[in-house]
């Protein structure tokens, strides 16, 4: 299943490259804007500083989530456009900007705590510094999930997309732990690329279609329930998932794309 995501989502990606990068100049935008406005903070005061980093990580988040819009489309295999991107802004920016500033402010507790305890000293300062860098680390992976959540189940608002991050990361931990270091070589790639390519943009696609592909396990748990009863308590049964059945439209869809198709796209 994973191999099939990672063909799927460098399909996608290269079908949509010019959208990804134009969509991406917005977010190098707000980084841009966001360097500048933290230079300015921090001459006034450090904690006008971290209020305007909050901030910045709201709009932020606001910018990913319009890119989450258009990624919904792609990974359903639809074209997107910016009409989807735009419109976004209007209905996404109240649990967008939430998150982002959630994020951010999260981020900035942790440090404290990290430098209080380093400065504590001792076996339980370096325990508690290893529970805060596991808990955040776990945290980082759980919350990939969030921003498609927030699309691909139209009913979820903040805390259910935040709630449901956290249980789909305990019930597929090495499929969460694979996409997130899938995901840290696309922004290792993007940041090379001056952010233009994969870029936030990329990285939402890879989420989404990650999470889309993931999903179908779960209409088939609840497909098997209502046949027999108790189906999903049964351990064995829950995770024997037959992923070749359940991917094969998409598959079919997707159709025989080689590497080669790739580089030489005339071929």
């Amino acid at each position: 299943m994973f191999g099939f995501f990672l063909k799927k989502n460098l399909a996608d990606g290269w079908d949509n490259l010019f959208f990804l990068v134009l969509t991406n100049v917005f977010s190098i935008i707000v980084v841009a804007f966001g360097v500048f406005a933290l230079k300015i903070a921090a001459d006034i005061n450090p904690w006008v500083q971290n209020l305007v980093l909050i901030a910045l990580g709201g709009v932020m988040m606001t910018v990913n989530f319009a890119q989450g819009a258009c990624a919904l489309k792609m990974s359903n295999f639809d074209s997107p456009s910016f009409g989807t991107f735009f419109r976004a802004f209007t209905y996404v920016w109240k649990v967008s900007f939430s998150f982002g500033a959630f994020l951010v402010l999260a981020a900035l507790l942790l440090r404290i705590g990290f430098i209080y305890y380093l400065g504590f000293g001792g076996k339980l300062g370096l325990l508690i510094i290893a529970v805060l860098g596991w808990f955040s680390l776990i945290s980082a992976m759980a919350l990939q999930w969030f921003v498609p959540l927030y699309f691909l189940q139209e009913q979820n608002g903040f805390m259910k997309c935040l709630r449901k991050s956290f249980i789909i990361f305990f019930d597929n931990p090495w499929f969460s732990i694979g996409c997130f270091f899938y995901n840290v070589l696309l922004f290792a790639l993007s940041c090379v690329l001056f952010l233009l390519a994969p870029g936030f943009s990329g990285l939402v696609l890879s989420t989404t279609n990650a999470l889309r592909l993931r999903l179908k396990k779960y209409d088939w748990l609840e497909e098997m329930e209502s046949k027999e009863p108790g189906f999903t308590n049964d351990r064995d049964k829950r995770y024997n998932v037959p992923w070749d059945e359940l991917l094969l439209e998409d598959r079919e869809t997707l159709g025989p794309r080689k590497l080669s198709s790739f580089i030489f796209p005339w071929r």
